[in-house]
């Protein structure tokens, strides 16, 4: 039983959620999910890459999250190969056998988009790491083939996700490599310094464990009403998606003395 759920149980102070609306209680790691939302097997420009295991279950924002954005990317980049989308959590959460997290219905792993040599689309593969400069061999108990990194369609992921403020996002596991290549990419690439500036925070090289250069581990926020019912989030809380934090008004008629004041105020 997680350590939050014998802690509510023992103070008697375990809150119900309304009847039928999803729950995710305590943090990624040491908590439970109740009435989560599944993915579907397939839909617009993904698939599951378990087919028919019972791990694909999340809050409605994370779920969200992941239909939008691989929608986003297909509509973008028409033709390709789908996002492959590995394990989010069990129907009620708790412990998993393949992950120290995806225990609360917040977490979710997508496989890097992927080009083959002739520079075509195909599908990624969970199991083939890719260095700073984007190649990727397979092991040869797994055939040993060469993938290259699909710069575009992994970024315009990474795009839609940052982007996306009703996704919630917190954390893109990437390692360091991946980072740097995609941010790279985006450099010479993306109009939007708002996308440059969020991703270059949310993709993060996990401290332990996996550097994860073979995947992402999508991370999103407690959304508000769960932090009223045991949700924590670890970490930090990024200033745009901070409702305490105050709009700076950059319009075309802000003075110069707003502008001054509100970048004087304290957040």
């Amino acid at each position: 039983m997680p350590r939050a759920l014998i802690l509510a149980l023992l103070l008697g102070c375990l809150p119900s959620g309304a009847p039928g609306i999803p729950v995710s209680r305590g943090d990624t790691a040491d908590g439970w999910l109740e009435r989560g939302v599944p993915l579907p097997e397939a839909g617009p420009g993904f698939v599951r890459a378990r087919p028919g295991e019972a791990t694909r279950f999340g809050t409605p924002s994370l779920v969200g999250a992941l239909v939008r954005a691989a929608g986003a990317v297909a509509e973008a980049h028409p033709g390709g190969a789908a996002l492959r989308i590995g394990d989010l959590s069990w129907p009620r959460g708790g412990r998993h056998p393949r992950h120290g997290s995806h225990r609360a219905g917040r977490d979710a792993d997508m496989i890097f988009y992927a080009r083959d040599l002739a520079g075509r689309s195909v599908e990624g593969r969970g199991w083939i790491a890719y260095d700073r400069e984007g190649v990727g061999v397979a092991a040869p108990e797994h055939g040993g083939e060469v993938r290259l990194f699909d710069d575009a369609r992994n970024w315009a992921l990474v795009r839609a996700l940052v982007l996306d403020d009703a996704a919630a996002v917190q954390w893109l596991f990437v390692s360091r490599g991946v980072k740097a290549r995609l941010l790279r990419y985006a450099s010479a690439h993306e109009p939007s310094r708002r996308a440059l500036f969020r991703a270059s925070w949310v993709l993060h090289q996990p401290s332990r464990g996996n550097p994860h250069a073979d995947h992402f581990h999508l991370r999103v926020y407690c959304e508000r009403r769960d932090a009223a019912l045991g949700c924590r989030d670890r970490g930090p809380r990024w200033p745009w998606l901070r409702r305490d934090v105050e709009k700076v008004p950059f319009g075309g008629d802000a003075r110069d003395a707003t502008l001054l004041r509100a970048l004087l105020e304290p957040l």
